[in-house]
């Protein structure tokens, strides 16, 4: 999975930091800033999928909140002192949000398609 590091980044946080409370709305997005279409593509099925946990599993969106929350908690830090540190450690900061941004996706993905499987094999017994 190609992700662009500061396109990412920024756009989750902006779209947790304002879309995870019970009464978000879309409209409460930012737009993302990364330019790649499979990108973008990528992103938006993340957030489709992370949304659609809040009614099929509250305890895992919750747990995914969570993680995302402290995801951008370190992108926050690192926003903060980008300007004080050399490319290599920032580079290595925004590979390792990035990677924990694409494992915290997988892990949503995971739990959508487990709930979605579990619904269907209950209606199997019907």
């Amino acid at each position: 999975m190609k992700f662009y590091y500061t396109g990412t980044a920024v756009f989750l946080s902006a779209l947790f930091l304002s879309g995870c409370s019970a009464t978000s709305s879309t409209k409460a997005i930012a737009e993302p800033i990364s330019k790649a279409p499979e990108a973008r593509k990528q992103e938006v099925q993340c957030y489709q999928e992370f949304s659609a946990l809040q009614k099929l599993d509250p305890a895992a969106y919750e747990t995914f909140r969570q993680q995302f929350d402290n995801i951008n908690k370190n992108y926050k830090v690192y926003e903060a002192n980008k300007s004080l540190i050399d490319s290599n450690a920032s580079e290595v900061m925004l590979t390792e949000i990035n990677r924990k941004i694409s494992l915290v996706c997988v892990r949503v993905k995971n739990s959508v398609y487990t709930n979605m499987m579990h619904r269907a094999n209950e209606m199997n017994k019907l």
